[in-house]
């Protein structure tokens, strides 16, 4: 007899935190918004400072043929380009370091949430 009731009894459901399910959801989404911040500040930021430099490209280019010289050495054009080409170097690194500084913050933010997304399984496990 004590299998036949052992059969009949209804199974107990374990408790369902729908509150600290539904916060652990939010703040999976917090961290998602402030990723997306950090990403579109980047790219309004790397879109501001490419902006400026194609108007620096501009004004130099037209000064360099406003200030064109038939007299003036080849090996000056070439140091003009140089000093060109360098400041592009530096500018290409300096928008890599924007981008890598970004990506760095966007991956601490979701390191975070993961640790924190564990703790709060096992809390809601237990």
């Amino acid at each position: 007899m004590s299998t036949k009731s052992a059969l009949n009894a209804t199974p107990m459901m374990p408790k369902f935190d729908v509150d600290a399910v539904m916060a652990l959801h939010k703040a999976n989404l917090d961290t998602m918004v402030a990723a997306q911040k950090i990403m579109f500040d980047l790219a309004q930021t790397v879109a501001k400072r490419q902006s400026e430099l194609l108007k620096d490209a501009f004004s130099s280019t037209e000064s360099m043929m406003k200030g064109f010289d038939g007299k003036k050495q080849p090996q000056a054009y070439m140091d003009d380009a140089k000093v060109v080409l360098e400041k592009a170097m530096a500018e290409a690194k300096e928008t890599m370091d924007l981008g890598m500084k970004a990506q760095t913050e966007v991956v601490d933010l979701f390191v975070k949430r993961a640790t924190a997304n564990f703790d709060e399984a096992k809390t809601l496990a237990a």
